[in-house]
């Protein structure tokens, strides 16, 4: 055991010799998949890409779409998912090998429901689906890793959904990606 712990830690140090910071001047753009911590969010996948000006300000969009819940009730399948795209700004701060990207997201988020015809005691309601677009913002923090034009990273926010009663979600990504 403690050999096979000297040997990730001797190959994570030169690792790092090899890692250069994520932050480069320039375009990029990644993947984001993961997951939000609420029904309605659940499984996420997403694109995030955008630029990273001189003075370390980095200015992009993202797109994330959550698969979110079904759950089976009266007999029926009902589904909740959400979502959302926007204009995402933040500041580059270099950590060694490490970039941590502190940013706000600003833009739109689209609920959708669907619920089956009901019936119970031989009164039915109707089912159905609704959609309800809302103003959304994601404050959050990306941590990435370069390795030659490609990167590597985590991604934590939480959504935030103007008038939108219990609505609000923590979410937490894997990204990848390159630079141009």
């Amino acid at each position: 055991m403690r050999k096979l712990t000297i040997s990730i830690l001797l190959a994570a140090s030169a690792f790092t010799f090899y890692a250069e910071t994520a932050s480069a001047m320039g375009a990029s753009a990644g993947v984001l998949v993961g997951n939000g911590f609420k029904d309605g969010y659940n499984l996420g996948i997403g694109a995030r890409g955008g630029v990273t000006l001189p003075m370390s300000l980095y200015v992009g969009g993202t797109i994330l779409y959550h698969l979110g819940k079904t759950e089976t009730i009266a007999g029926g399948d009902v589904t909740a998912n959400i979502w959302y795209l926007g204009a995402e700004g933040g500041y580059d701060l270099g950590a060694g090998p490490l970039t941590i990207r502190p940013y706000l997201g600003v833009g739109y988020a689209n609920l959708r429901v669907s619920a089956p015809d009901v019936c119970v005691l031989g009164t039915c309601a109707g089912g159905g689906s609704h959609s309800d677009g809302k103003l959304a913002f994601w404050p959050g923090v990306t941590g990435l890793i370069g390795l030659g034009g490609l990167f590597v990273g985590a991604d934590v926010r939480y959504v935030l959904l103007v008038d939108v009663e219990d609505g609000n979600a923590f979410s937490a990504f894997g990204t990848v990606g390159m630079g141009f």
